[in-house]
């Protein structure tokens, strides 16, 4: 599978499309949200890894937008919806622009951000529609998303983290769900995969 990207996000894109986020999951027709779309390889992915799923991908900087439409945007009302804002706190309006890639454009500075920004249309967790699986790769967002999203009824939770403190509060905010698996691609990144209690009973 081919998608437009810059060369700097080739690499993760791969890593992506080769199965980062594969978990051990088997759902007819899932719903997806895809909160830090970026061009669009987790929902690419994820279409071929469950299919007849339906994606709604949330990606707010401009350029990532515009390749996530190139690529997914002859799906769109069929397997997709394109949404170009954040998900998070609706006061962050700032979002900095990666030193590397535009994969590490950030809220926050994690230390692979500049000082330049571009201002983004944040909305509040509570306009997501419900879904089996969510996935967030956003950039050190995923504890502001989780911390706004109470009422966390997906199956399947997939998501990035950036610190190894971020880690451990991820598992307190997901007190009804076991870590399967994941893995560390260097100290304090890395991706997490949870699956709730209820599909162990």
């Amino acid at each position: 599978m081919n998608l437009a990207c810059p060369s700097a996000m080739v690499v993760h894109v791969q890593n992506v499309l080769r199965g980062e986020y594969e978990v051990s999951y088997q759902h007819r027709n899932p719903v997806i949200l895809d909160i830090g779309a970026n061009v669009g390889s987790f929902a690419a992915w994820a279409i071929e890894r469950w299919p007849g799923s339906f994606v709604y991908c949330y990606e707010p900087l401009p350029a990532n937008f515009e390749l996530l439409r190139r690529n997914l945007g002859h799906l769109e009302g069929v397997s997709v919806v394109l949404n170009d804002f954040a998900i998070g706190d609706p006061a962050n309006s700032r979002l900095f622009l990666g030193k590397n890639n535009d994969g590490e454009a950030s809220f926050f500075d994690l230390g692979e951000q500049t000082s330049e920004f571009v201002n983004v249309l944040t909305k509040s967790p509570e306009v997501l529609p419900q879904a089996n699986i969510l996935k967030i790769d956003t950039e050190g967002s995923e504890i502001d998303i989780l911390s706004r999203m109470p009422g966390i009824d997906v199956e399947i939770v997939l998501l990035e983290y950036h610190s190894e403190g971020n880690r451990r509060k991820i598992d307190l905010l997901l007190p009804d769900y076991l870590l399967v698996a994941g893995h560390v691609r260097c100290p304090h990144r890395g991706v997490l995969k949870y699956a709730h209690r209820r599909l162990f009973d």
